[in-house]
């Protein structure tokens, strides 16, 4: 058998085997004593596909087979040793993407070295000119994916955090949801950016807040509000001018952890805390000393307001599944139309919208 040689970079375009798969591969060599699979080879001896099949006959003495290939340029050889590999492991198409990130590289080179030099594509006018090659339709071919499957996992490989890598490449079928997630999320730093929109214009007797209260711990990024929304210190938020009328009631949600900054939003929004309701969650969180599985709705009163009918009064404790991250149960709504029906409702920190109501916050028309 001939020595072959190692190019570097072509071994270097692909990932290396993991620990689990360099020891089925080489069982699978012993057993059979040699490399069934023939090694890719160019012209010049060049390793192609197979640099772990032989890197294992050579440290055991086994036989090994070769095959030859040519190609128009090296660059075509590149795409092959790239190509070749993803097509074999079984992947993920959030993997198959994150692999194929030289792909897309070596593709677009190509696309930039051929413009002016093809003649088997359809002109867009009668110049001899070449219509642009599409990349991402070449690539998504290629790995066997649709092209706006590709085009979202690129987004994500790209702009994507490594918690959104991650949780795009665990499963099937994350791409779409991780993609506009990450939409989602840049939307809201480049309003975050600009600053808060206007309040509305008139005055509110019921007011509903969310606010996008900001951790001051980084020690850990699991759950954390910044990834979810953009945040507000507690003095950005307790300096808002809020549009309450003389007579008016605030619903205020708090999380455990800002109970104190809570009590002091209300008062700078000139309200007095009443009572409050508990959301009990379906499901435990996180939490420092205890996993929280609560929130509280502060009622807070400014002025003089009547009091629900007996008929419309609500249990303090609400007890409703867990939604997304920072999601209120809409319950919430009904019990507050019920509670005081026909008024003038104005939601802070909206991430939604609901029929009757005025929305504001950087994401209530997100």
């Amino acid at each position: 058998m001939k020595p072959l040689t190692v190019n570097p970079e072509y071994r270097n375009l692909v990932p290396r085997p993991t620990k689990e798969e360099y020891r089925a591969l080489e069982a699978d060599i012993l057993e059979k004593m040699e490399a069934t699979e023939p090694i890719i080879i160019n012209q010049n001896d060049v390793i192609l596909d197979g640099h772990t099949r032989y890197e294992i006959c050579l440290k055991h003495g086994l036989f090994y087979r070769t095959e030859a290939r040519t190609f128009e340029s090296e660059l075509d050889e590149k795409i092959f040793v790239v190509d070749v590999n993803l097509k074999r492991r079984h992947l993920t198409d959030m993997q198959k993407i994150l692999l194929a990130k030289p792909l897309d590289d070596l593709l677009a080179e190509k696309a930039k070295r051929q413009q002016g030099t093809r003649t088997d594509l359809t002109f867009s006018s009668k110049e001899e000119k070449v219509a642009p090659i599409d990349t991402a339709k070449e690539v998504a071919k290629q790995i066997g994916v649709s092209k706006s499957t590709y085009e979202r996992g690129k987004k994500i490989r790209d702009e994507g955090t490594p918690e959104e890598i991650q949780e795009a490449s665990s499963k099937p079928k994350q791409i779409t949801r991780v993609h506009n997630k990450i939409k989602k999320r840049q939307n809201l730093e480049e309003a975050h950016a600009k600053g808060s929109p206007p309040m509305p214009e008139g005055v509110y007797d019921i007011i509903y807040a969310d606010p996008a209260w900001k951790y001051d711990s980084d020690a850990s990024q699991r759950g954390k509000g910044d990834n979810h929304y953009a945040t507000m210190t507690t003095k950005d938020i307790s300096d808002l001018e809020v549009p309450s009328a003389e007579n008016a009631l605030l619903f205020l949600w708090v999380t455990n952890a800002h109970l104190e900054d809570g009590l002091r939003v209300l008062k700078s929004w000139d309200f007095k805390y009443v009572t409050n309701f508990v959301w009990v969650k379906d499901k435990i969180g996180l939490g420092w000393f205890a996993r929280g599985q609560h929130e509280l709705l502060l009622l807070c009163i400014k002025g003089e307001m009547p009091h629900p009918e007996d008929h419309n009064r609500f249990s303090t404790v609400i007890q409703a599944p867990r939604g997304e991250h920072s999601v209120k149960p809409e319950i919430v709504y009904e019990m507050i139309e019920t509670m005081y029906p026909n008024r003038k409702y104005l939601e802070l920190f909206s991430r939604n919208q609901r029929e009757g109501w005025t929305m504001w916050g950087l994401e209530a028309n997100q």
